[in-house]
């Protein structure tokens, strides 16, 4: 069976002092309907590398948590950050470009990764969380495709890394970035979350990026 990874987000239990790896529900039901067993890779693992065997077919970086700021020096006043996610998503990173394997990096995975490639990103952002939108795109299927928002760190065009090595695929209708492409086609990055909304387009595009057709 064919498998991925996938990372997870931080959280903190409420009523005592613990720090805990979780994951939403529907990213295991999303994925599985696609055909791959998921693989969870906790932030305070120190064997990643033992997770990449050769079955692994893409690396998915999750949504939830801000990235820190001072991986791009910006506003160090933010909230929800967890250096040992960062840490781990950029090793992650790291060994699926050496091994080639492909990467799907979904709202903060597309901020984390954007950044590791060079990136920068727009802080406290107004009208992405839990908001819905409509997208801009030369894509037939993702043109006009409304679809949820749940971030307050965001993309602009200027915040995307090198524009040489990069693909635009649809923007917002305030102007951030929301899907983007290397020139490899190694790397897909969405701002929005394909397991909330189960729409056709999703499955189109990670499939198509998948087999190498986007």
């Amino acid at each position: 069976m064919k498998k991925i990874l996938l990372s997870m987000r931080v959280t903190e239990a409420n009523s005592y002092d613990e720090l805990r790896s979780s994951i939403a529900y529907e990213y295991i039901e999303f994925f599985e309907k696609l055909g791959f067993l998921v693989i969870l890779v906790p932030n305070n693992t120190k064997a990643i590398e033992k997770y990449f065997d050769d079955k692994i077919e893409l690396v998915v970086f999750s949504g939830g948590n801000n990235v820190d700021p001072s991986l791009y020096s910006g506003d160090k006043n933010l909230s929800d950050v967890y250096p040992e996610r960062d840490a781990t998503e950029k090793e992650m990173f790291n060994i699926a470009l050496k091994k080639n394997i492909k990467i799907l990096a979904i709202c903060r995975g597309f901020q984390a990764v954007n950044v590791f490639l060079g990136g920068a990103l727009t802080n406290n952002i107004k009208n992405h969380v839990n908001k819905n939108h409509k997208l801009i795109s030369n894509h037939s299927y993702l043109n006009n495709q409304e679809t949820n928002s749940f971030h307050n760190q965001g993309i602009t065009m200027s915040d995307l890394y090198s524009r040489d090595k990069s693909i635009l695929l649809a923007m917002s209708e305030d102007g951030f970035v929301e899907a983007a492409i290397n020139k490899d086609r190694t790397i897909l990055g969405i701002q929005w979350h394909p397991e909330r909304q189960i729409k056709a387009f999703d499955v189109e595009l990670i499939q198509s990026f998948i087999k190498g057709d986007l």
